[in-house]
C-alpha cells in the first residue's frame, strides 16, 4: 500500500520539506539508527511543523441546511414517496447540530415513520427510542407511543402492542389536538387494547400445546432443525483458528502458517478481528466507521458529519476511542492525500490511551517470544509490534517521507490533547513511524462484493484496511491454498484446494500465476514486497491460464506416494495403459477419463446453482469437482482452475456484498 496519494496536499509539501533541506543536514537524518531519534530530528524543525498549520474543524452540522433537508423529506413522505423521504431524513440527522437536541428527536422521529411505511420495524423502534431520549416535545409524544404499539404490532409481539397502545391513551392527555381529532385516536387505541388479550391468550395456549408436543412426532425434529439452523446463522465466532495451523520459522521466510493435518477444499481455517482497521473517505457515510457493516438508517457522530454507525453501540465505542481523537481532523487527512495506511498507522494509537503505551514501552524496547506473541488477544499492541518492517533495506528518503507523515499524524494527536508532553510526542512520533513500516507489508485490503443490479457477476471493491495479526504470518503463493473474504472488518480465510499435511499454507499478495506471467509478478512481489517468489508456479514457470494447452491431460501417476511423476496424455489416445518413465508403473487412465466426464457435468450443475444464486449448492459440487480431480490431475490444467475459480467465487458470496439496484417483485 502507498504512503500518500499524488493528488492530495501532502506530496507537495513533502517535496517542499526536503529541497529545505541541504546534504549534510540530510546526512545526520539519514545516520540515525532508531525511529524516535528520526522523529525527534523532524519534528525539531520547526518551519516544519508550523507549515502544516493544522486545525480541527467540524463541518456538515447545520441546522438551516437540516430544515431544508427535513422539508424534502416531509414532502417525499406526504407523496408516500417512503424510500426517498429516508434518504433526506437521514442527511437531515446527519445535518443537525448537536445542541439541537428536540429537533434531532423530531426528525428522528419522522424517519421512524419512513421506516415503518418500509417495514423496518426493528429500525423504526430504534429511532423511536431514541427520539424518546432525545427530548421529545410531550404534547407529540402519543405520535411515538401509537406507532410503537403498531411496530410491534406488525411483529406480532402483541403483550408489548398492548403496552403502548395503553401508553397512547395516557400520552393523548398531553397533545394539543383538536377534540375530534385526540377521540378517534382514543377511540382506535381502545379498539386494540379490547381485542389484543383474546389474541395474546390464544397464543399462550397453542405455545403450550406445542410445547408440550414438541418431543415428539416429525414437528418437533422439525423445529429443533430450525433452531439448530438458527444458532448456527448468529453464533459466528470472533475468533478461529483451525487446529491443523501451526506457525513455523526459517530465517529465509520468517515466520509462516503450515499444516499438520490433509486439509479439503471450503475447510474454514481462520476467523479474525483486525487489530486495527480503518474506511476509504468514499465509504465513509455508508458503512460503520466501527465495524465496517453497510449502513442504510445511520447513527450520526454528535460533533461531526465525516463517518456513520450502524448501531449505539458502535458509535460508543468510535467515540470512546479513536473517534474522539479522528473526529474533526478526517477532512485534513483526506485532503492530504494520505492513504489508507496512514489512516490505520494513526488509529493504532488513537484506539488506545497515551497511559497504555506509556506502560508498554519497557516491553517494547526488550521484545516477547513468539509464543508469548501468540497467547496475546488481537487488540494487544504486542501482538503486532515485531511484525516485518524491512526498515535495514530502507533508504533514507523512504524514512524521512514516513517519518514526515509521521509529524503529521502526531500534529492531530497534540491538537487533540492526546499526548501529555513533548516526551510522550516524540516516543509516539516514534511508534507511528513504526507503524507506517509495518502497515506496509502486513495490512490486508478490505473488500466487499458490489453489483450494479442482481444478475450482475460482481466486483470486489476495496473499500478500507485492515492489520490481522495471524493471517499477517501467511507467506505468499501465485497458487494459493487458501482465498479470504470479509464480513464487516472480520475476515474469514477458507481453503481452495487440498493441502497436503506438513506443507505451507499459503495466500496471495497480488496476482496469480494464471492471470500474470511469472517475470510480472516477481517483479511486482519483489518492489511492493521486497522478496523474490519460488513458490511452485514461479519455480516450474506454469503457464497462463489462456497458455494451458486443452488437448493435453495432465494425469497423476498411479505408481503409490512415492512417484510423484506427470502423465501428460493427449485427449484422443486409444491406449488406455500408460508406463511411467520414473517407477516404470502402469496407469490405467480409463477411471481417470471416465472421472472427468461425471466433472462435466457436475461443473454445469455448479454454474447453474451459482447463476441461480444457490451459492452453498452451487459450492458443494465444486467441492465435489476438486475431490474428483485431485485424484486423477496434477494442475496446472484449465478445467481444475476453472472448479477453482468458481470455487472462489462461490465462497466471496459469504462475506460482504451489495446490490445496488434491487430487483423489484
Amino acid at each position: 500500500m502507498e504512503l500518500y496519494y499524488k493528488d492530495g496536499s501532502f506530496q507537495k509539501y513533502c517535496h517542499s520539506v526536503r529541497q529545505s533541506i541541504d546534504a549534510n543536514r540530510f546526512n545526520e537524518f539519514a545516520q540515525l539508527g532508531s525511529d524516535e531519534e528520526r522523529f525527534r530530528f523532524v519534528n525539531g524543525l520547526r518551519s516544519v511543523v508550523n507549515e502544516l498549520r493544522l486545525k480541527r474543524e467540524y463541518n456538515g452540522k447545520c441546522m438551516e441546511q437540516a430544515i431544508t433537508l427535513k422539508t424534502l423529506g416531509n414532502r417525499a413522505f406526504q407523496g408516500e414517496s417512503w424510500n426517498e423521504a429516508l434518504v433526506f431524513y437521514n442527511k437531515c440527522y446527519l445535518s443537525t447540530p448537536k445542541e439541537n437536541v428536540q429537533e434531532k428527536s423530531i426528525i428522528l422521529a419522522n424517519r421512524s415513520a419512513a421506516l415503518y411505511h418500509l417495514e423496518k420495524y426493528d429500525l423504526a423502534l430504534r429511532d423511536i427510542q431514541r427520539a424518546l431520549d432525545h427530548q421529545y416535545p410531550k404534547q407529540m409524544m402519543y405520535k411515538l407511543t401509537e406507532r410503537k404499539a403498531r411496530c410491534y404490532l406488525a411483529k406480532k409481539d402483541h403483550e408489548s402492542a398492548l403496552e403502548w397502545f395503553k401508553a397512547t391513551v395516557t400520552a393523548l392527555d398531553d397533545s394539543n389536538l383538536p377534540i375530534e381529532r385526540k377521540q378517534k385516536l382514543e377511540r382506535d387505541a381502545q379498539i386494540m387494547i379490547n381485542l389484543l388479550p383474546k389474541n395474546i391468550e390464544m397464543e399462550r395456549k397453542a405455545k403450550a400445546k406445542q410445547s408440550s408436543g414438541k418431543r415428539g412426532g416429525l414437528g418437533g425434529a422439525s423445529m429443533a432443525k430450525d433452531q439448530h439452523e438458527q444458532q448456527q446463522k448468529s453464533s459466528v465466532p470472533e475468533h478461529f483458528l483451525d487446529k491443523a495451523l501451526w506457525f513455523d520459522y526459517s530465517d529465509a521466510e520468517g515466520r509462516f502458517a503450515k499444516t499438520s493435518a490433509d486439509l479439503k477444499p471450503n475447510t474454514i481455517l481462520l476467523l479474525e478481528r483486525p487489530h486495527v482497521s480503518a474506511l476509504l473517505e468514499d465509504y465513509s457515510l455508508d458503512h460503520c466507521s466501527n465495524c465496517f457493516k453497510r449502513v442504510s438508517v445511520p447513527i450520526a457522530c454528535p460533533l461531526c458529519s465525516d463517518v456513520v454507525f450502524c448501531s449505539d453501540e458502535c458509535e460508543r465505542r468510535a467515540n470512546a476511542s479513536f473517534h474522539r481523537y479522528e473526529c474533526g481532523f478526517l477532512p485534513i487527512l483526506w485532503g492530504s492525500g494520505a492513504s489508507i495506511t496512514c489512516h490505520m498507522a494513526l488509529r493504532m494509537i488513537t484506539q488506545k490511551s497515551s497511559e497504555y503505551f506509556a506502560k508498554l514501552q519497557p516491553e517494547l524496547a526488550a521484545g516477547l517470544t513468539n509464543e508469548q506473541i501468540d497467547r496475546l488477544p488481537v487488540n494487544d499492541y504486542r501482538k503486532v509490534y515485531q511484525l516485518v518492517t524491512h526498515e535495514a533495506t530502507r533508504t533514507p528518503e523512504d524514512l524521512f517521507h514516513r517519518t514526515l507523515m509521521a509529524t503529521l499524524l502526531v500534529s492531530c494527536l497534540t491538537l487533540s490533547d492526546y499526548a501529555p508532553d513533548q516526551a510522550s510526542c516524540e516516543y509516539l512520533g516514534g511508534l507511528m513511524l513504526h507503524n507506517l513500516q509495518l502497515l506496509q507489508f502486513n495490512a490486508h485490503e478490505i473488500s466487499e462484493m458490489i453489483r450494479e443490479k442482481p444478475s450482475d457477476i460482481g466486483k470486489s471493491t476495496f473499500i478500507g484496511g485492515g492489520l490481522y495479526p495471524t493471517l499477517a504470518l501467511f507467506n505468499h503463493s501465485c497458487d494459493p491454498g487458501v482465498t479470504r473474504y470479509y464480513r464487516g472488518n472480520q475476515v474469514c480465510v477458507r481453503t481452495v484446494k487440498n493441502i497436503a499435511a506438513g506443507t505451507m499454507v499459503a495466500e496471495n499478495y497480488g496476482p496469480l500465476f494464471t492471470q500474470v506471467r511469472r517475470e510480472e509478478r516477481r517483479e511486482t512481489l519483489l518492489n511492493q514486497y521486497r522478496f523474490t517468489c519460488y513458490c511452485e508456479p514461479c519455480m516450474q514457470n506454469w503457464p497462463l491460464f489462456s497458455d494451458m494447452d486443452p488437448s493435453i491431460i495432465r494425469f497423476r501417476c498411479e505408481g503409490g506416494k512415492i512417484c510423484s511423476n506427470v502423465l501428460l496424455i493427449p485427449s484422443e489416445i486409444n491406449d488406455f495403459m500408460v508406463k511411467c518413465t520414473e517407477c516404470g508403473e502402469h496407469t490405467n487412465i480409463m477411471k481417470g477419463l471416465k472421472s472427468l466426464q461425471d466433472t462435466d457435468m457436475l461443473f454445469q450443475t455448479a454454474t447453474r446453482l451459482h447463476s441461480a444464486g444457490e451459492y452453498e449448492a452451487a459450492l458443494m459440487k465444486y467441492v465435489e469437482m476438486m475431490a474428483i480431480m485431485s485424484e486423477v490431475l496434477v494442475p496446472p490444467y484449465r478445467d481444475y482452475h476453472l472448479c477453482q475459480q468458481g470455487l472462489r467465487a462461490c465462497i466471496l458470496e459469504f462475506g460482504n456484498r451489495f446490490t445496488k439496484m434491487v430487483a423489484k417483485n
